[in-house]
């Protein structure tokens, strides 16, 4: 059984609160956001959400990707993956917080204990750690926030399952018909909220014509077969 993360906010994680947690599209600027709000009062380790994310993300992947680039050096894939440390981290380091010199420079650490001992001693400023873990889950989540945006059928799925509670409702067009059509058409049954309609009788024989948005009458010939641009099925 996996171990319960804690929300961000120090407390239990929520899908309710979507302070309390990062999700896989959230945008650049919105994960900068959380991480600065989020629980991390200066040497408290309990319940520190964004200690916590470190520990159970952070840390277990930039070990994975570590032992790709030694297992594997000439692998493009794992050279692309880098762990989350700098081009001068000395050997052993597993998580690297960059720093300006003038605040006293990167510090690398070895172990999530490494962290964890640092910032309980108060050697490591929560405004220091926040910054470093969210520019690494933005590092972690920029592939999928690209491969996202360039696949339409994703998107259209993401609005489907998760539709936006403030969006506007689409405003619905009547299909209108022209009444000199309807000693071909008949009687109309209905008009949907899916902008389709029935037609119940066509020249004296039952049929069923289901059109979506609007109907283009080309051709309409004696023996009850017609041809429309927009008609998504046709019942006998």
């Amino acid at each position: 059984m996996n171990a319960m993360v804690p929300g961000l906010g120090g407390g239990k994680m929520s899908s309710s609160d979507p302070n309390s947690k990062i999700d896989f599209l959230d945008p650049p600027e919105v994960v900068r956001k959380k991480i600065r709000r989020a629980f991390c009062e200066e040497g408290n380790i309990t319940e520190n959400g964004v200690l916590a994310f470190v520990e159970a993300v952070l840390i277990p992947i930039s070990e994975m990707r570590l032992e790709r680039i030694t297992a594997a050096e000439d692998d493009v894939g794992a050279a692309s993956q880098k762990p989350f440390i700098t081009d001068d981290a000395p050997d052993g380091t597993v998580y690297t917080i960059a720093r300006d010199p003038k605040h006293g420079g990167s510090m690398h650490f070895s172990s999530f204990k490494d962290i964890q001992t640092h910032f309980l001693e108060k050697k490591l400023h929560p405004t220091d750690l926040k910054t470093s873990v969210a520019e690494s889950i933005n590092k972690l989540l920029d592939p999928i926030r690209k491969a996202f945006e360039e696949n339409e059928e994703w998107q259209a799925v993401e609005k489907l399952a998760y539709p936006d509670p403030n969006a506007k409702p689409e405003k619905k067009k009547k299909v209108r018909i022209d009444s000199n059509w309807s000693h071909f058409f008949g009687e109309i049954d209905g008009y949907s909220r899916r902008k389709r309609f029935t037609i119940r009788r066509l020249r004296g024989r039952a049929r069923t014509l289901v059109f979506a948005k609007t109907l283009y009458l080309n051709q309409l010939t004696s023996n009850e077969h017609c041809v429309c641009d927009g008609l998504n099925e046709l019942h006998y």
